[in-house]
């Protein structure tokens, strides 16, 4: 990407900054960001340790941040200084000092931005929604394989395309309209007002295959939530709680996993691959 268009691009997001909070702040979001937040302390907690944790346009860092509480560093890389921002702020606000390290760049610089200061790389890579926004996902994703040190673990997450086409046709009651989504390549991303790529899960898996990564963890967030059109009973707090702990158990349980409103694979750098 040309700093040219990388500029086009932060600039999307930052004119998005309201319509990014009002998502961000809705019940079921909180619901996404629960889910992945399990998700990611156990994976940590598999590595062992204090590790260290990039997370590669990580916004916000509603991903990131709360890895940063249960004591690992954490780079977080995004090319959105508005978001970057609030990053910063909220990592103040919780005392992680300098823990919490923000890099304004794109994806496209990583190796430079991001990943230079360490001798062996990052022990934990995220890049969550990111994918479905890249021109080049294949270059993409060996730029994240490279930024792990060997055996460390990459988390992808992107909005499921088999989910479009179930939300239109039974939220949205519209049939028509979901049958002709089927092959459609991209969709419109409400928030942010862009055409966003849809990738198929199983088509990353391949391409983590040939950057050098094995696919450990399949998940899917949201696995039913995003079918329920009636947005006061999901704000419902008994509602909600009981609608959390179907999530807890649908997410990795499979054929459940496979519909979810987002995909999320957890993959291990293969060292034996590397190294022969």
């Amino acid at each position: 990407m040309s700093q040219s268009s990388q500029g086009a691009a932060a600039q999307v997001f930052d004119e998005h900054i309201s319509e990014w909070t009002q998502w961000r702040t809705a019940p079921w979001n909180h619901l996404r960001y629960r889910l992945v937040g399990r998700i990611l302390a156990e994976a940590a907690r598999r590595l062992g340790g204090r590790c260290r944790v990039l997370d590669a346009g990580g916004g916000d860092g509603g991903d990131s941040i709360p890895l940063a509480l249960r004591g690992h560093d954490v780079t977080i890389l995004d090319h959105s200084a508005a978001l970057l921002e609030r990053a910063a702020d909220a990592a103040a606000s919780a005392g992680l000092g300098s823990r919490v390290r923000t890099v304004c760049s794109d994806l496209s610089y990583l190796p430079e931005a991001a990943a230079s200061n360490l001798s062996h790389g990052y022990d934990l890579v995220l890049c969550h929604n990111v994918l479905n926004h890249c021109g080049d996902v294949p270059g993409t994703v060996v730029r994240l394989v490279g930024a792990l040190r060997p055996g460390g673990v990459l988390s992808l997450m992107a909005p499921n395309p088999a989910m479009d086409v179930l939300s239109m046709a039974v939220r949205q009651t519209c049939p028509a309209r979901a049958r002709a989504m089927l092959d459609e390549p991209t969709v419109r991303s409400e928030t942010f007002g862009c055409d966003m790529r849809r990738l198929d899960p199983d088509s990353v898996e391949v391409v983590l295959g040939l950057a050098g990564c094995v696919v450990t963890d399949r998940f899917g967030i949201r696995c039913v939530t995003d079918l329920i059109a009636d947005n006061n009973l999901k704000s419902d707090l008994s509602f909600a709680a009981d609608l959390e702990e179907l999530e807890l158990a649908l997410y990795d349980r499979e054929p459940f996993l496979r519909t979810a409103r987002f995909w999320l694979l957890l993959a291990q750098h293969d060292s034996d691959l590397e190294s022969g």
